[in-house]
């Protein structure tokens, strides 16, 4: 049996969401990565004014089912990204080299950080370990070859969850802690960390 369809009834059997309102879909919420000792992302649109333009955010009667996450580094050489810039940044499973330069090399500090994701005041992931993202490719770009990153699949630097329900009017507290502060902004130079989910959506599912 397809392994979606496996997943979708099983979510349809532990969570009573109907298999037909289950449509594959993710959500992505970046954070500027500064000075601080931790940083908070934020899933839900009703948290955030202007979101970036890859960010993808719940909206407040939709529902979402976790089945994959992830967090990511992406840098921009400039201090005010536009859209073309973001839309035009890979996110990064590791610190390269040729690309994060100066300060920006401190955002290795995330994988020795922690994440927790709080739901209703709920322990979800009290402290899931940064390096369990961590993916050094085989391949990898160098200063001396025009090669890209290699990367194995769609999922690659994604780690898997059981199945969790989330929705766009739960309180969702969502942080990475580094323990002490780290400097990773630099002048001219734009470091965030993306928090990324896999899942299912379900629209309209509260009214």
């Amino acid at each position: 049996m397809n392994s979606i369809v496996s997943e979708k009834k099983f979510i349809q059997e532990r969570l009573g969401i109907p298999y037909d309102n289950l449509s594959q879909s993710y959500l992505r919420a970046e954070t500027p990565l500064t000075t601080l000792s931790s940083y908070q992302f934020f899933l839900q649109r009703g948290q955030v004014n202007t979101p970036v333009v890859t960010e993808r955010l719940l909206n407040l009667n939709d529902q979402f089912v976790i089945t994959h996450f992830t967090i990511g580094l992406k840098f921009i050489a400039a201090a005010a990204p536009t859209d073309a810039q973001h839309l035009d940044a890979p996110v990064f499973t590791y610190v390269n080299d040729n690309v994060f330069v100066g300060n920006a090399q401190n955002a290795t500090a995330i994988y020795n950080s922690n994440l927790s994701f709080i739901i209703d005041r709920k322990e979800y992931l009290p402290e899931f370990p940064g390096r369990a993202f961590l993916r050094q490719p085989t391949t990898q770009q160098t200063a001396a070859n025009n090669l890209k990153d290699g990367f194995d699949n769609g999922l690659y630097g994604f780690y898997p969850s059981e199945p969790t329900l989330i929705d766009g009017r739960q309180t969702l507290d969502i942080s990475i802690n580094f323990g002490a502060a780290a400097t990773i902004s630099a002048a001219a130079q734009f470091t965030s960390a993306v928090f990324e989910v896999r899942g299912y959506l379900v629209v309209n599912a509260k009214s």
